[in-house]
């Protein structure tokens, strides 16, 4: 670096030197905080590779997926908790620390509003979503949506999508990641990073967006509890919408045509959705900062 006769680095060293070390930050913490997410891609891909070769004498492809993905997806969930137990025993921790999963002191008010913020918010989204032309990118999402309402058994479908997926997803994007970028990058970088990279793992533009500012509201409630039970919860509800949907579309033949078509019940569904999205933030806020709702409870 050239320094001129009064001592100084000129501004284009300066601006140079700075863009350095951001790179050089970006690769030194990025890469660590991110490699649970490419573990839990690698390990579901792996075992539906695998899966796919020992059953494919007797099955189409589409057969397996339809039947055993969602199995090789619970396996790919308790071998990925397996090994990160086992990184955090070897460096001196636990998977609940390193994850921000405590039981301690939890409330079952804030635990009920989240589910409900989550489902409400969602069904208001996907309302909204239904209610724009089926075309470009919201024709894109529905037939991915479309995919995997067929892709999966049912009964292991609504098990992965209810439980599994919302538990592994909030340990490693909003526990192990986000945990790792928080003291090196800000809460408002490090959120970022997680939303974008949580959004990459969700397919169509439309979906990319929807998960965005899903991971956003999940990252912002488990910086502000210290704790992402309540992200979990709020993400079980986000799925809640989509899994109930798929429950009736499998029982009901022909009703997801029937719903698609009327617009008026679409559009009740998104209000009523919204309003139970607002009332439960108002009953959350409220239990947060005063308690007020379990002290009635408490004096009945």
């Amino acid at each position: 670096m050239r320094i001129n006769l009064r001592g100084e680095e000129p501004e284009t060293g300066k601006a140079r030197k700075k863009a350095e070390q951001g790179f050089i930050k970006f690769i030194r913490y990025f890469f660590p905080a991110v490699w649970p997410v490419l573990l839990y891609i690698s390990l579901n891909m792996g075992f539906i590779l695998i899966g796919s070769m020992v059953f494919r004498p007797g099955v189409t492809r589409e057969e397996f997926l339809h039947e055993k993905s969602s199995v090789c997806s619970i396996f790919t969930v308790f071998t990925t908790f397996f090994i990160l137990r086992r990184y955090s025993r070897k460096k001196g921790s636990t998977f609940f620390e390193d994850a921000s999963l405590y039981r301690d002191d939890l409330s079952l008010v804030k635990s009920l509003m989240a589910v409900l913020f989550g489902a409400g918010t969602a069904l208001f989204i996907s309302a909204l979503i239904s209610l724009l032309p089926s075309i470009g990118p919201v024709e894109g999402y529905e037939v991915q949506i479309g995919k995997l309402y067929r892709s999966w058994s049912i009964l292991f479908g609504v098990a992965v999508n209810t439980f599994f997926t919302p538990l592994v997803e909030e340990v490693i994007f909003r526990g192990y990641m986000l945990n790792r970028l928080l003291p090196h990058w800000g809460e408002k970088w490090a959120l970022i990073a997680v939303s974008f990279v949580f959004g990459m793992m969700h397919g169509s533009a439309i979906w990319f967006l929807y998960s965005v500012v899903m991971a956003w509201i999940l990252g912002k409630l488990a910086i502000r509890e210290d704790n992402i039970f309540y992200s979990i919860l709020l993400h079980l509800g986000f799925n809640l919408p989509g899994t109930v949907l798929w429950y009736m579309y499998a029982l009901l033949p022909g009703s997801e045509e029937a719903l698609r078509q009327d617009k008026l019940l679409i559009t009740v569904l998104g209000f009523t959705g919204a309003g139970a999205a607002l009332f439960a933030y108002r009953v959350y806020e409220l239990e947060r900062t005063s308690g007020y709702i379990s002290r009635l409870f408490n004096k009945a």
